[in-house]
């Protein structure tokens, strides 16, 4: 039997803190389980809808009845130690936060760039989260993931289609457990973790509920600095707005609402469509 819970707040199961209530919720231990609630989802016709950290995910008001598949207790890992290389394999509900203290421990380096970034690792992947000029497929070996008919696949770095905040998982599949390798390093890892934070910091809106960069960056050029030229850094709808830090990053100053986001993000699209001749991308997830 698959754990579940019915009538979930949504808006505690993302960092922005907007959204419904999902019919009900579930919580796989094992792959079998992962397995089970996706040939689930093919005979329901329901979408099946990973959550994780909730970092970059919006959910609208009301009742919604896909099927949600917290990953929240998919958290173990191990990690292989050689002479000059770490290979930390982790379910897809480890958080960045354990690969944090896995890669403080060892002084592991490859990792550092992405250390504050709020999220799990199945999230990440799916997403190619980055930061920094990095991103989590400098890392990644090997992803093993179960396709929509319920197929476990085990497929390399080289197997995947990916890009600038883009998988394939995106569109298919339910990752189950990532692969990634670290080096060993000869520089203060831990000193260099923490110096990144305290950029982060100064930087972003963290003092408030956040879903993090809201839009991609175009090519060659930053969403932030387009947000910020025409106009919309600190603007508002409601208590949804632009942060005064960072434009590109959208923060609930309160009792934000799915609409109040919605009419922002329509705003923002369509004044730097109107300066800048460019459409912007959004890089939140929207569950509807």
């Amino acid at each position: 039997m698959i754990d579940y819970e019915e009538n979930v707040d949504l808006s505690k199961l993302c960092t922005i803190r907007i959204g419904g209530t999902a019919k009900r919720v579930y919580f796989p231990k094992s792959v079998e389980d992962i397995i089970q609630l996706l040939k689930i989802s093919q005979d329901s016709g329901k979408k099946i809808i990973p959550l994780g950290v909730g970092s970059n995910t919006v959910f609208r008001d009301g009742i919604l009845d896909h099927l949600f598949v917290s990953t929240s207790k998919l958290k173990r890992y191990e990690i292989e130690r050689s002479e000059d290389h770490a290979v930390i394999t982790a379910e897809a509900g480890v958080s960045f936060k354990t690969l944090v203290s896995l890669v403080k421990r060892y002084n592991l380096e490859g990792f550092e760039n992405l250390s504050g970034i709020p999220a799990s690792v199945g999230g990440a992947v799916a997403m190619n989260a980055g930061a920094f000029g990095s991103e989590i497929f400098d890392i990644v070996e090997q992803v093993e993931w179960i396709d929509s008919e319920g197929k476990l696949t085990v497929s390399s770095k080289d197997e995947i289609d990916y890009g600038y905040r883009y998988t394939q998982f995106q569109k298919e599949g339910f990752i189950y457990r990532v692969k990634i390798k670290l080096r060993k390093s000869k520089r203060n890892i831990p000193q260099i973790i923490k110096e990144h934070l305290k950029e982060r910091n100064i930087k972003q809106p963290l003092d408030l509920p956040t879903s993090g960069s809201t839009f991609k960056n175009p090519d060659g050029i930053s969403a932030g600095y387009l947000l910020d030229k025409a106009g919309l850094k600190g603007f508002r709808v409601g208590d949804v707005g632009f942060s005064e830090k960072h434009a590109n990053f959208t923060v609930n100053y309160g009792h934000g609402s799915y609409d109040q986001l919605k009419k922002l993000l329509e705003t923002a699209e369509k004044l730097v469509g109107e300066y800048f001749g460019i459409k912007l991308e959004k890089e939140i997830r929207i569950v509807e």
